[in-house]
Parts: C-alpha cells; structure tokens; sequence
C-alpha cells in the first residue's frame, strides 16, 4: 500500500522581488516573520529565502503565490497608497469598437452571440470537422484531453454548440467573435457565423457575407475553392473570408441532423491597424 507524500517543498523567494512587487523596503527577517505568520517554514540567507511550502498548500504555485500571502499577513491597510507617476486618459480600442459594432451588425441580421473556450481538442479541430491534423499551439502535460490544445479556427467551437442545442428550436442563427492561437503562439481574432434550419443553403450565407463585407470594405471578390470542412462545390472564399455549406460528414460527426451554412472572417487587418 502506498502513502501519499506529504513532505514539504521548497521555494525560492528573491527578497527584492518580493519589495519590488509590494513597494515596500522589507528585510529578511521582517519577511521571514510575515511569511511564518502564514504557517511557512522559512530560512533566511541574505537577500534570498527558502520556503518550505506544506503538502496542502496546492495553491502555491509559484514565487508571485508566497508574495501574496507576504502582502496578506503585512496587513493591505498597512500599505501607503501613491499616486500614478504618469498622467493617461483612458479611451475605448479601436478594435474593440470595431468588435462592438460587428456585434450589433450580426445581431441585427438574427443572430445570437456565444462565447467558447479557446481551449478544445485536436478531435474537435481536426477529425470531427474532416480535416488533417495540423500544427497548433499545445499545452505541456494537459489535465484533460479535451482541452489539450488552442483552436485555430472558430467554426469547430460553433458545430459544438449546435450539436449541444439539436433538440432547441429551429432556426438556429448563432456567432462568436472569438481569439485564435497560431501555431507559434501569435493572437489573432475572428468572427465566425453559423445558419442551421431546413432550408440553410449556400446563396443564404453568401447573401449576408456580401454585406457583412460591404460594410467593412473589405474585397469581396469571390473564388471558388475546396475545403473539406465544406461540401463540395458549394465554398468560395475572398481574402478575408471562407463561407459555405457545411459538409454533411461534419454534421454528421455532430450528429446534426439539419442542414448547416457557415462563414469565418479573419479580424487580423483591423487588429493590426487598431
């Protein structure tokens, strides 16, 4: 039978990081004494402190942790409050705006925003929605297999909702203006739409893609273009943009049963000039 390890471990803890961090001019043994106060053994050798963090202290996760708790037996009344260095005034970001009102224009077209996690799975990303596996930015050491890795795209996200919301009422209008993670760890966002009820076709997505365009003048000049995500014959894209039906391998993958139009515009060219 095993026993569960419950020795402590030790941290490291740079007494000017701690005092940089807090604005205050501690000395070791006034942190020592703080941090003992928390129920940590502590060991002071010059400018630097060992911590003996115990087994149940499974928050503690790293050196920004210990000087929280610093700041919490120091008393945060204790603190003299400054003001600013610096003069700013605040003002919304242009992107932000822009986002703000890509909002309105798509509730105002009928649909209904969500918000999805950025984190999904390579299932999700790449065999439930027909494609091959590609490069994408990956956590070390995942809790969860579902969770494993940062989405590239939107789109996924979305099928996953409305295969969560078969059994709602039709039709079903929904998007997401949403982050992207590039493979090397770059930002990018996209807004993403999906049409789902009997009739969604591809002239219906490609109607309100033409103005959702239009109004961002943005190039609205189409190519036809293969996509396994999408049925054959029935994607185009612009430079900005991919739209179409749905393929049915992928609503089936979702075990959607209702035919499923979509578009994905990339936001890069305005959150690079916001």
């Amino acid at each position: 039978m095993k026993k569960p390890d419950l020795s402590p471990r030790i941290v490291e803890l740079e007494l000017s990081y701690v005092n940089k961090l807090l604005g205050v001019n501690l000395k070791p043994d006034e942190v020592k004494a703080l941090l003992e106060r928390m129920r940590f053994g502590v060991k002071a050798s010059g400018g630097k402190l060992s911590v003996s963090v115990p087994a149940y202290r499974t928050d503690i996760l790293h050196p920004i942790d210990l000087v929280e708790d610093v700041a919490i037996s120091y008393g945060y009344m204790n603190f003299k409050p400054e003001l600013p260095k610096l003069s700013t005034v605040g003002k919304a970001d242009s992107f932000e705006l822009l986002s703000d009102e890509l909002r309105d224009h798509m509730v105002g077209l009928g649909f209904t925003e969500v918000m999805t996690l950025v984190m999904t799975s390579k299932t999700d990303l790449f065999q439930r929605m027909n494609l091959p596996e590609q490069a994408v930015a990956e956590t070390v050491n995942s809790l969860s297999q579902d969770h494993s890795v940062c989405r590239n795209w939107l789109l996924p996200s979305l099928m996953g909702v409305l295969g969560k919301n078969k059994n709602r009422e039709y039709p079903q209008r929904l998007f997401e203006i949403g982050d992207c993670i590039s493979p090397d760890g770059r930002d990018g966002k996209r807004l993403c739409g999906v049409i789902a009820h009997s009739k969604a076709s591809f002239s219906e997505v490609k109607a309100m893609v033409a103005g959702l365009l239009e109004s961002l003048k943005l190039d609205s000049g189409l190519s036809e273009v293969n996509h396994e995500s999408f049925a054959a014959g029935r994607c185009a894209r612009t430079k900005d943009c991919i739209f179409g039906e749905v393929n049915p391998l992928v609503l089936q993958n979702f075990s959607l049963e209702i035919p499923v139009s979509a578009f994905e515009l990339d936001l890069s060219y305005f959150k690079q000039v916001s």
